[in-house]
């Protein structure tokens, strides 16, 4: 009965808060970036696959981007966007959905190797 044991065990927040609780304006900062990812001529679902939220690190991840100049180019354009947020990332995604490069940016100063502060 493991599954049964998984759910005896006290969580380690409040019952009335979610561990993936996302910040409002995040929905906000999402929509922007898409309309202006548009505006300079990259479409959803042609140019990348999806605008993901990052919740832990209050930024945004655009996945499934095919070509990596596009992905360099859709940094420089959330730079534009947020300034304040100072660290992003590129990388390579082998993955169904999002297969491709994906273009990071975010707040927190919590990422993996290929961190690069603006």
């Amino acid at each position: 009965m493991a599954f049964d044991l998984l759910w005896e065990e006290k969580p380690s927040i409040p019952l009335h808060m979610s561990r993936f609780a996302f910040p409002p304006e995040l929905f906000e900062h999402r929509s922007l970036a898409i309309e202006t990812l548009s505006a300079h001529g990259y479409e959803w679902f042609t140019q990348f696959s999806s605008v993901d939220l990052l919740h832990d690190l209050f930024g945004l991840e655009v996945c499934g981007i095919p070509e990596e100049g596009d992905a360099k180019r859709i940094i420089e354009i959330l730079e534009e966007i947020f300034p304040d947020w100072s660290y992003t990332d590129i990388c390579y995604g082998d993955y169904e959905r999002d297969r491709g490069w994906q273009a990071i940016i975010f707040k927190s100063p919590r990422r993996g190797k290929n961190l690069k502060t603006t």
